[in-house]
């Protein structure tokens, strides 16, 4: 458990907090001189909610995308292409907080106006093709999921390669229809594109990817140095409250219970609980798993009094999250 100590040895020198600030200050000077609505604004949001993801500030890149959406329709209109980037763009966000009804719509409305305005092998369409992929994977319908991953990388094939997060959302897919073989070998594939552009966070995400591959058939002894890397990648790449390190040590505390380490399994979900509680990721569902997990690391531990506790928070948790997606469902 000495990742963290790891990480910050070989962290980058720029820090994101001093690139955060300097783009804050340049937005502000900009809406002093053009308005807080103006186009000339756009150049400014997008990378400054791109920070603001990485330092797991979800909710503040998320308002940035919105923001940059509303000039944009305003500026272009709804129907345009600028307009459906920015779609495009708050839908990836949304995806990424596992919020997918509220991405599913805008990916279906960027969809259809990229490939009206753009034609319908346009390589504007293939990441947006794929966040459709999330969306149905996450629901279950692999079926779909296949379907439009597939459109995504055939449209990077006539661009002359890939994408590797083309490649991650087909290579899940693959093992969610129990295709082992080849979805670890689609995965492998992801991550040497990954560690050829010297991409940490997206080499992170391959490793967390085929260490789900690992778990899913409990080849623990597999996952573990990959998981394991993924943490220590993403713990340089991002700030220490970022949902995906949560998601990190929550899979190394599911390797180590497979491993029959439960001690070390719970310290790894702590972390991974720590990390959510302290960032955007209070009250989450993503938290809620996790206790639920933790809760049988403690049971196993013999800790009944602790299992039973975090049983019925977590399951509180998913209740309230429950009710939630009901009324939104309603109000959509």
């Amino acid at each position: 458990m000495m990742l963290a100590a790891a990480a910050a040895e070989v962290a980058p020198a720029v820090r994101p907090a001093d690139e955060v600030a300097s783009l804050t200050q340049r937005l502000t000077t900009m809406e002093r001189q053009n308005g807080p609505e103006s186009p000339a604004l756009l150049p400014i949001l997008a990378p400054l909610a791109q920070l603001r993801f990485k330092q797991g500030e979800l909710a503040k890149a998320t308002a940035l995308r919105r923001r940059s959406l509303k000039i944009a329709i305003a500026v272009d209109g709804s129907a345009s292409v600028p307009a459906a980037e920015a779609m495009a763009a708050l839908a990836h966000l949304y995806i990424e907080r596992r919020r997918y009804l509220d991405a599913e719509p805008l990916t279906i409305a960027a969809t259809g106006v990229l490939t009206e305005r753009l034609g319908p092998s346009d390589k504007a369409l293939a990441p947006v093709l794929a966040d459709q992929a999330r969306i149905a994977l996450a629901r279950g319908d692999v079926d779909r999921a296949l379907k439009w991953v597939e459109q995504a990388i055939a449209i990077d094939k006539k661009g002359g390669g890939t994408e590797s997060d083309r490649l991650r959302i087909y290579g899940a897919i693959l093992v969610a229809q129990a295709k082992f073989a080849e979805g670890e070998r689609v995965l492998w594939e992801a991550l040497a594109i990954d560690r050829a552009r010297n991409d940490r966070l997206a080499s992170a995400r391959s490793l967390a990817a085929l260490a789900h591959a690992f778990l899913r058939q409990k080849r623990f002894v597999e996952a573990l140095p990959l998981i394991e890397e993924s943490t220590l990648l993403n713990q340089t790449c991002l700030g220490p409250t970022h949902p995906l390190i949560a998601e990190d040590f929550h899979d190394l505390g599911l390797v180590y219970l497979g491993l029959d380490r439960a001690a070390d399994a719970a310290k790894a979900f702590h972390t991974a609980i720590g990390g959510l509680e302290r960032g955007d990721g209070r009250d989450t569902p993503s938290l809620a798993y996790i206790m639920l997990d933790l809760a049988h690391a403690e049971q196993v531990q013999g800790h009944e009094d602790k299992a039973q506790s975090l049983f019925t928070a977590a399951r509180r948790i998913l209740n309230n999250a429950e009710d939630e997606e009901r009324d939104r469902q309603r109000r959509a």
